[in-house]
């Protein structure tokens, strides 16, 4: 079983040697410091289970250091120690949100007892925090935009797939919006006001897969600390969303295909199976029929997900929708600029190979290169033929201008998002806001603070 990370911060060298040892005996793995400076970049590289602090500490105090880590991430679980005649500001340290205190000397098996529960408190915080991200945008479907035949033939089919609780598959390529129709289906349902839960089958190691969906037992595996709900308790009751479920791995399949035919999942490491009410919508981008003819998908899973399907038509056969998806991306995202009608046409001709999805980063892109509020035909046809060649060498050597194409290109990447958009590039929103500067991309004034220099 995994080590539980404490992280020991006293000044008295004897001690923190001392117990840093007997608690490395207990099967912790420490982490011991001297001063509080220089904690919390440590957290924030490696974060503990938990914190076992001095509230005495040479420079900035015990206090000043649990302020700190809370401030910096609420779910932080801090042991304050301290010598009998500091037990008022040991209950200051319980007010401001520490864990818990013990005064020096502690006794070793009461210490013990105290961090486990403290990283088993945190790990439930996490657990319920990707609990939540999990079901977030439960606030009603998104707009499917476009009024053009397809586009209206589409909701028909919504309107009418809805009514149903079988299971469901949508097709179509990528960036056609197909986890917006999986929504809209589940909002028109009669399961709209249950959890709607998303599950990218292409993003999840095939080694925890089983885990994600079904959920472990504490003790099932090296790691499984605590108990861990899966994706179809999460679900349950609503509708499970098995994004690009063409990507599923072949050895989880049999337990996915229980799951649909019984209404029973079985976490890793339980002994008994649990009971579950969910409707699945799968939706993929390859031909599962033919996977199924390749051996690489489950023919009985196949029948049992693709009781209904859903096609989504590319953006290039709903041409007449590119002018409202336009302007309503633009509204969505703020940007105040305007957009003639050379630009829409050019919008129009493009044949759009990622669909919705490309068009929303094009528009990003030309609302951070547009030196006024305005978007001409030219620029956009400049930028479509970027797009044209994004696969093909880099469009030149200079440093200068390639690192001002990958900032624009986070930054539509991640809609204006600038810690995203940081994180994605590896550097820091520091580094992120001297490289916007530099190369003249704040067209606005930033809505978030830049840290400070």
């Amino acid at each position: 079983m995994k080590k539980l990370k404490v992280h020991f911060v006293e000044d008295d060298a004897t001690l923190r040697t001392v117990l840093a040892r007997e608690l490395g005996e207990l099967g912790f793995e420490v982490t011991a410091s001297a001063r509080a400076e220089g904690v919390l970049d440590a957290a924030r590289a490696a974060p503990p289970d938990a914190f076992l602090i001095d509230l005495k500490l040479p420079g900035k105090s015990g206090l000043e250091l649990l302020r700190e880590l809370l401030a910096a991430d609420p779910h932080t679980q801090v042991v304050m120690l301290t010598g009998h005649g500091a037990v008022p500001e040991a209950v200051q340290a319980m007010r401001l949100g520490a864990h818990d205190f013990l005064t020096k000397p502690a006794r070793l098996d009461v210490l013990e007892q105290v961090l486990r529960r403290a990283a088993e408190k945190r790990g439930l915080a996490l657990e319920n925090r990707r609990l939540r991200r999990v079901l977030d945008g439960q606030g009603g479907a998104p707009e499917l935009v476009g009024s053009s035949p397809p586009m209206q033939e589409l909701r028909r089919v919504i309107e009418r797939v809805a009514k149903s609780d079988v299971s469901l598959v949508v097709q179509g390529e990528s960036g056609t919006g197909k986890e917006v129709v999986a929504r809209n289906v589940h909002a028109l349902g009669a399961r709209a006001a249950a959890p709607f839960v998303v599950v990218n089958c292409g993003a999840i190691p095939a080694s925890l897969f089983e885990s994600e969906l079904f959920g472990h037992e504490r003790g099932a595996f090296t790691g499984a600390e605590q108990r861990r709900m899966g994706l179809f308790e999460a679900a349950d009751g609503g509708t499970l969303f098995l994004d690009e479920i063409g990507e599923l791995p072949r050895t989880v399949q049999p337990a996915l295909l229980r799951a649909l035919q019984f209404g029973e999942v079985r976490s890793v490491g339980a002994e008994s199976v649990r009971r579950v009410d969910v409707r699945v919508i799968a939706a993929t981008n390859r031909d599962l029929r033919e996977l199924v003819r390749n051996g690489e998908f489950r023919e009985d899973l196949y029948y049992r997900i693709a009781a209904l399907d859903v096609t989504v038509p590319p953006l290039r056969a709903r041409r007449a929708d590119i002018r409202a998806l336009a302007v309503n991306y633009l509204a969505r995202s703020g940007h105040v600029v305007a957009i003639d009608e050379a630009a829409f046409d050019a919008l129009e001709r493009y044949d759009w190979p990622g669909n919705v999805r490309e068009l929303e980063n094009t528009l990003e892109r030309l609302c951070l290169l547009v030196d006024d509020a305005r978007i001409d035909g030219e620029t956009v046809s400049k930028q479509l033929a970027r797009n044209e060649e994004a696969s093909g060498p880099l469009p030149t050597l200079d440093l200068h201008v390639l690192e001002r194409i990958a900032v624009v290109e986070a930054l539509a990447a991640f809609k204006g998002d600038k810690r995203e958009a940081a994180k994605a590039l590896g550097v820091s929103l520091k580094t992120l806001y001297n490289q916007i500067d530099r190369h003249g991309l704040r067209k606005k004034p930033v809505t978030d603070t830049p840290p400070p220099a």
